[in-house]
């Protein structure tokens, strides 16, 4: 969901932003919850990726404006449906460590104004020509 990185530099509006992710969160959890309570599968079977996935894909026709809401709760229920086939594999014996697949970027950082930044030169194998 894109929340490893925090994008406001206020103290208010990181609260905001905070409360957004955890809003955000808690309700692909209950969209979760509802698949499994109505069709049966284990929430554990149930694939966080997988159902913000179907939710972004499934978003344009829950905004549609000109639906019923007995057509809208059609859809809703398709969605539950959806949710609950697509289980994740059994995969006994998997290891899965948390780690961290964000990797530094190879440029410096911008921590001056851009008009007082110097760039050092490049130390990587690749040397710029003077042409």
């Amino acid at each position: 969901m894109g929340m490893d990185v925090l994008k406001c530099k206020s103290p208010a509006m990181l609260e905001k932003e905070l409360a957004m992710r955890v809003i955000a969160y808690n309700l692909v959890r209950a969209v979760m919850l509802q698949a499994a309570l109505k069709h049966g599968p284990a929430l554990s079977t149930i694939s966080f990726k997988g159902t913000v996935a179907a939710l972004r894909q499934w978003a344009p026709a829950f905004a549609r404006q000109n639906i019923s809401a007995a057509k809208r709760q059609a859809i809703y229920d398709a969605l539950l449906l959806w949710l609950a086939k697509d289980q994740l594999p059994s995969r006994p014996g998997r290891s899965e460590p948390r780690a961290v697949k964000r990797r530094p970027k190879p440029y410096q950082i911008l921590n001056k104004p851009r008009h007082q930044f110097k760039e050092t030169p490049h130390r990587g194998k690749h040397k710029r020509s003077l042409n």
